[in-house]
């Protein structure tokens, strides 16, 4: 006789259970949820219950979800893509035996399948229309910080972006001012909520990253349309190409070698005599926009924002290429690393050379991925050729050039001295190619002069003189924060020697990401546009569980410059550093508050889908009775 046909019945002998990997056995759950535990808001009442829903679309989810939705949204949270922890129906018949007919189920009992089915199914409109409001209240943010922003005093006239009822004087009011913070707010509303939604859109994936594009492409209007905000940078950008132009050279003399004009004028004046820490191709784009303008400082504004522009869309398509490298959804990251506040308002916003730096950088490691070596190099010399800072990915490329994990260290080192050499003979044509010297490599130097960013190295060494003044020693301020300076640069080179002799293990372009934040975090000066190279490689190689600290360091660095000088808040001069590590010490904090409320609803969602999941079991096996 053949084998005996089993059916799922509570009596029979324990069923043969399949699982997918990492997710448990329906029985091992009933075992672990007996009785059923349940993790508590943090806070009680109708106020508990709006900071649960606050915490839920900071990870990801705008609301608690019901059955297949809750496995996915538990997912979300600590970072895994969603299908990694779906569950696989349990298999109540032994293998070699005939499936079981299911009984017909009774009119008083849904089939449970079918019913979580129809949730999912019905949460679909409500799915879209939370993410037309996040991309809505994200573009009006941005709006508004760009029609409120100040214009820089000493710029040539050109037209701006202006919004009826919102105020733009040139150097600022308290209306303006509040305008602005609570667009910048709007906009972490709009790109946080985005970040959780845009690879959980219903659709394919192409359909999802046609999504993400179209509000990347949607929100950059306005600071495309803009003026230059939060920085002055590109005005001395235009100064350099009339300088070329004029057959000097940017990197060795400053812009007061034009002695007079509207060029001049329009040049922060802490930089008017600082050289171009720029390299090669940086200073040739910027002759380029002087002579494709006829000369017009406004219009060579203008163009050097169609610079940028153009660097921030290499730098999507190089986020997506990456992504889909590492299985990550390409939506979530594009729109984490490309569309957040830093990119928009900083890098067109501000319209940097740091976003064609990012650019040819993001498409360097892309290249890198696709196991395309030479090119990779190239156009990560030519991101160096931007500015200095993008050296850091050459040394990775070099250690794992030949991408094997047990190459020897002695072949790993000859490769990166092999690579080293070939894109130092390429620096040298370009350099002689754009007319320059080799000032570019030191002049980065001069934004040390610079002690009021954010820079932790810097404010501990302001705060050790005031501690040194206190007690007597006859020790410069100066000193003080040249030596905490140098210890920051070399724990950041500790680190990210370590990050390369581990990154066969860690991933090239994840250890890239980390080096470069890093190398900013720790180094003497922290500006804003100095992050989002870095950002945009962590978030194409995936944030996992790090997401909500990746949110929280997005959004304070965004707030790190206020319109439109480097120059401090003179009232503020003498406690600046102290208030200024007391910041970054509220954002440290916040971002462990993010980790740790992210896991605990992680830890919630997961306690709540075994209950649901011990249910259906129960209604499976009732089912087929």
């Amino acid at each position: 006789m053949g084998p005996e046909r089993r059916t799922s019945r509570a009596s029979d002998a324990e069923p043969a259970v399949t699982t997918t990997p990492g997710t448990a056995p329906l029985h091992e759950i009933a075992d672990r949820s007996a009785p059923a535990r349940t993790a508590p808001p943090l806070f009680g009442g109708r106020a508990g219950v709006w900071l649960q829903r606050a915490a839920d679309a900071f990870a990801g989810r705008a609301s608690a979800p019901e059955g297949a939705d809750a496995v996915a949204s538990a997912a979300v949270v600590v970072g895994a893509p969603p299908e990694a922890t779906l569950p696989a129906p349990a298999q109540t018949v032994p293998i070699g035996s005939a499936p079981a007919r299911r009984s017909p189920a009774p009119s008083a009992v849904p089939d449970a399948p079918a019913a979580v089915a129809w949730r999912t199914t019905s949460r679909r409109p409500a799915e879209v229309l939370l993410t037309v409001v996040y991309a809505v209240v994200g573009f009006a943010g941005v709006l508004v910080v760009v029609a409120s922003a100040p214009v820089w005093r000493n710029a040539a006239p050109a037209w701006r972006l202006t919004v009826p009822g919102i105020p733009h004087p040139p150097d600022g009011s308290i209306p303006a001012a509040m305008l602005f913070i609570g667009g910048l707010v709007a906009m972490w509303i709009g790109w946080a909520g985005m970040v959780g939604r845009a690879d959980r859109l219903p659709g394919s994936p192409r359909l999802r990253l046609v999504v993400a594009a179209v509000v990347l492409a949607l929100w950059a209007v306005p600071p495309v349309l803009g003026t230059p905000i939060l920085s002055n940078d590109v005005y001395s950008y235009a100064a350099q190409g009339e300088m070329a132009t004029r057959g000097m050279d940017p990197t060795s003399v400053g812009p007061y070698a034009l002695s007079r004009g509207p060029f001049l004028n329009a040049v922060d004046p802490i930089w008017r005599d600082a050289p171009a820490p720029y390299g090669p191709v940086a200073i040739t784009l910027s002759a380029w926009a002087v002579d494709l303008t006829g000369n017009s400082p406004a219009g060579a504004v203008w163009a050097m924002r169609g610079v940028a522009v153009a660097g921030v869309a290499m730098t999507a398509v190089g986020v997506v290429l990456l992504a889909r490298r590492h299985r990550v959804p390409a939506a979530s990251a594009l729109i984490a690393g490309v569309a957040g506040p830093l990119v928009l308002l900083h890098m067109i916003g501000g319209s940097h050379n740091d976003a064609l730096m990012m650019g040819l950088l993001t498409l360097g490691m892309a290249a890198f991925s696709a196991h395309r070596r030479v090119l990779s190099v190239v156009l990560v010399v030519l991101a160096v050729a931007v500015k200095l800072p993008a050296a850091v990915a050459l040394a990775f490329i070099g250690w794992n050039w030949r991408r094997s994990g047990g190459a020897p260290p002695a072949e790993r080192v000859a490769s990166t001295v092999g690579v080293g050499a070939g894109a130092g003979a390429l620096l040298l044509v370009l350099s002689a190619a754009g007319g320059i010297g080799f000032g570019w490599l030191t002049a980065l130097s001069n934004t040390g002069s610079i002690t009021s960013t954010f820079s932790v190295s810097t404010k501990l060494g302001l705060v050790a003189a005031d501690v040194g003044r206190l007690a007597g020693l006859g020790v410069a301020e100066g000193t003080w924060v040249s030596v905490f300076r140098l210890l920051g640069l070399l724990v950041a080179a500790a680190i990210c020697a370590w990050l390369l002799i581990r990154s066969p293990r860690i991933g090239v372009v994840r250890a890239v990401g980390m080096a470069l934040v890093v190398s900013v975090l720790l180094g003497p000066v922290v500006w804003p546009w100095y992050l989002p190279a870095g950002l945009a490689l962590l978030a194409a190689s995936g944030l996992g569980r790090w997401r909500p600290t990746f949110l929280v360091v997005v959004m304070a660095a965004s707030t790190f410059v206020w319109p439109t000088s480097v120059n401090p808040v003179q009232s503020l001069t003498g406690v600046g550093h102290i208030l200024g590590l007391g910041f970054l010490a509220l954002v440290a904090l916040v971002a462990l508050a993010a980790q740790h409320l992210a896991l605990r609803t992680a830890r919630w969602r997961a306690d709540r889908l075994a209950r649901q999941q011990v249910t259906l079991a129960a209604r499976q096996r009732w089912l087929g009775t």
